[in-house]
């Protein structure tokens, strides 16, 4: 459908939206190279370091089959690889099974922070060597999460922090570097904060119910909502349509606004890339003003 964006050495690079490959365009939009990734299924969530990108696969994949969904099921996984595609390094499951959506890496201690928000909706610390540290609930701050789909490191004055997107609670809740609780962003702006992104000083959110892009200022302030189009998940069968057989197909999309926007990178220069969930995926570019 479409899941993982990532900006590495001026190219993007998207999840193909049918297969675990990397798709890799140009700043003009066209496609370079493609790489396809043995023994992943679904590239969900990417996370650029040194050396690679960090990919979290939730271990599961939906295909359209006429009306309904058909569910293709394997074990998810937290894997860097290079960007030719070569395993580099892999933590594993601290539990009985996880279905990872995010990961986000610290850049002083190499610490990596899974969000597993298909499974069992914890967010994981893990060493930079792949030893588990810590094991996050949401009790230990504002309330359990319920889907922490999106982690993100976010450097501030005072220090770097963890944001944790807890999407089905309509909140963001904020961490430090040890996963000790902050506080609580977003609360009364966002519906279902799901990935996050840094542009400049400013944090940049897709929330995926409300078909829209949030943008945040620098004390998580509301600077606005972009590409609004609040009519579009009142379709039936969205993120996708339904044709007269009532059979699920890719829905009509309009330039300027969103559908189903789902993960989201920025540049250097402060542009965003925003992946949509949804038939044959879509891939959009915000400029920044």
């Amino acid at each position: 459908m479409h899941s993982g964006v990532a900006v590495v050495n001026g190219e993007v690079v998207v999840a193909h939206p049918g297969e675990p490959t990397l798709l890799f365009y140009d700043p003009s939009g066209s496609l370079v190279r493609t790489i396809k990734l043995d023994g992943l299924l679904e590239l969900h969530g990417f996370r650029v370091v040194p050396g690679g990108i960090w990919i979290d696969d939730v271990g599961f994949k939906r295909r359209v089959q006429g009306p309904n969904f058909e569910r293709e099921s394997t074990t998810g996984r937290v894997v860097m690889v290079n960007l030719d595609g070569r395993a580099l390094q892999e933590v594993e499951d601290p539990g009985s099974g996880w279905s990872p959506t995010a990961v986000a890496v610290v850049e002083e201690s190499g610490d990596i922070w899974v969000a597993d928000g298909y499974g069992k909706s914890l967010v994981h610390r893990f060493h930079s060597s792949g030893r588990h540290l810590q094991t996050l609930s949401g009790e230990e701050g504002a309330g359990r999460f319920n889907c922490p789909h999106g982690v993100l490191v976010v450097p501030k004055r005072h220090g770097a922090e963890v944001y944790i997107s807890d999407r089905a609670n309509a909140r963001i809740q904020v961490y430090d570097l040890a996963g000790n609780y902050r506080r609580v962003v977003g609360e009364g702006i966002v519906v279902t904060p799901t990935d996050m992104a840094i542009a400049g000083d400013e944090l940049a959110l897709t929330d995926f119910t409300q078909a829209r892009v949030t943008i945040l200022d620098a004390n998580d302030q509301l600077i606005e909502h972009v590409g609004a189009n609040p009519d579009a998940p009142k379709r039936d069968g969205w993120p996708n349509a339904r044709d007269a057989a009532g059979n699920l197909v890719r829905p009509p999309l309009e330039t300027g606004k969103f559908n189903s926007p789902h993960t989201l990178t920025s540049d250097g220069d402060g542009n965003l890339y925003v992946t949509e969930w949804l038939l044959g995926g879509r891939l959009s570019k915000l400029h920044r003003h």
